[in-house]
């Protein structure tokens, strides 16, 4: 009560109540949650033994464990290596590795010293395709010939932390190998590696240029890269040119139960994050497949730019990837031994290679060949043969006529005909004459 409640008491009289005060707003207070509640809803749970099942299954195994699962050891902090060894007896598809001791590398462009045992296969599971700095190779698959087995090496990264192990680990492998072996590497794999190894400050072993210094100074390793040769070979008919694409037209071979490429990234960052060990063993399994079809594509491949005649094979674009190497007489036994599948466009191919190599005469008779199937690029060849080399005008203007026939009002072979005409004119107009005194004197003599 207040002092002047108790003063109108005092007088008798009864205080004016004052009016009732605005209810006051409620405070907003936030209730005390337990800290061990709190991160308990952090990670997704809400107490129940259901989740604390999911939250045990989201932490992170250690490496022995994940090593364990992976059939591999721990070689260092955060890195994996899993061995194998495969008999070259075994088979990939329909292609045992046993048929890679029969191949010839200098038809992919090797040196003819180049040994079986001196090539790597090599292929890498990333964090993405974009390349950069901000790719990283977290697996690498790597291949070599020893004896007869295909020795195979693996390495997983279990966290970022164990790159630096990665790389001076498969150093080991790469330096002393002569040539590479990938598919699509040249544009992907192995430049990513090497930015890796300038990141990390080490010697990249592809260049053998030391930590720091640019990687043109040093001398590339051969290599070869399976997918521009299957493209070029095969790609004129294929839906596309994807290595699963060439494993089941090339090898035979359909992988089941394979993890979907486009998921691997996502997948091994879950795993770092805490996520199961269970998609590693996966994605595992599928970068060896990739290197074991490495193997077994190489062989096929091989026998496709060695011998002519293979069914679907693009025998002009293999040529020209044996002309583009300076073994012209290589391109031109391939075109021959495919003679009765070649197109027009080939067999101008190939009587272009016989000029190169200075036989007219095989090039005149495959043109000849094209004219007799009122081919115009072979006439034309022809006219052009015999205007430039051999100066037989009259014979390259009856070519160029019977050209116009073959394609009417096109304006080159219009002027090329009059062209060679007032060349005859003006080279040999004694001649011309001589020919229409002939013409009228046996007109004559007919009349009589």
């Amino acid at each position: 009560m207040t002092l002047a409640e108790r003063l109108a008491l005092l007088k008798g009289k009864h205080p004016t109540p004052d009016p009732e005060p605005a209810a006051k707003p409620q405070s907003s207070r936030i209730p005390l949650i337990p800290l061990n509640v709190r991160l308990q809803r952090l990670s997704g749970g809400n107490g129940d033994s259901r989740n604390a099942v999911n939250r045990a299954s989201r932490t992170k195994c250690g490496d022995a464990e994940v090593a364990k699962h992976l059939r591999g050891e721990v070689i260092a902090p955060g890195l994996i290596q899993i061995d194998q060894a495969i008999p070259l007896a075994s088979r990939h598809g329909r292609i045992a590795f046993s048929a890679l001791t029969g191949i010839s590398l200098a038809a992919l462009g090797m040196s003819h010293d180049a040994r079986l045992d001196g090539l790597l296969f090599l292929d890498t599971e990333t964090t993405g395709l974009a390349g950069g700095t901000g790719t990283l190779p977290f697996m690498v698959c790597l291949a070599r010939i020893q004896g007869d087995c295909l020795q195979l090496g693996q390495w997983v990264l279990t966290g970022f932390a164990g790159e630096a192990a990665l790389l001076e680990t498969i150093s080991g492998w790469i330096e002393p190998a002569a040539h590479l072996v990938s598919y699509n590497g040249k544009s992907f794999d192995v430049p990513l590696l090497a930015t890796r190894y300038r990141l990390a400050r080490q010697t990249d072993p592809f260049t053998g240029n030391a930590a720091g210094k640019s990687t043109g100074a040093g001398a590339s390793k051969g290599h070869i890269d399976l997918l521009h040769l299957t493209r070029r070979a095969y790609g004129h008919g294929w839906e596309d040119c994807r290595l699963q694409t060439a494993e089941q037209r090339l090898l035979g071979f359909i992988r089941e139960d394979d993890f979907p490429s486009h998921l691997i990234p996502q997948a091994w960052m879950d795993f770092v994050r805490g996520g199961r060990v269970e998609p590693l063993y996966a994605i595992a399994e599928h970068n060896q497949r990739d290197v074991l079809s490495l193997a077994a594509l190489l062989a096929m491949v091989a026998r496709t730019y060695t011998e002519p005649g293979h069914e679907a094979v693009n025998a002009l674009k293999v040529a020209q990837v044996h002309a583009d190497r300076g073994d012209v007489q290589h391109a031109i036994d391939h075109l021959t031994g495919a003679w009765g599948v070649l197109d027009e466009a080939a067999l101008l191919f190939l009587a272009k290679l016989h000029r190169h190599q200075r036989q007219d005469g095989r090039a005149v008779a495959i043109w000849m060949h094209l004219r007799e199937n009122s081919r115009a690029r072979g006439v034309e060849a022809l006219a052009k043969y015999h205007e430039h080399v051999t100066q037989e005008l009259e014979a390259a203007l009856e070519l160029a006529e019977e050209l116009l026939r073959l394609e009417p009002a096109v304006n080159i072979h219009i002027r090329r005909q009059a062209r060679l005409r007032q060349k005859l004119g003006k080279f040999n107009p004694g001649k011309r004459k001589r020919k229409e005194r002939v013409i009228l004197r046996a007109g004559c003599q007919g009349a009589d």
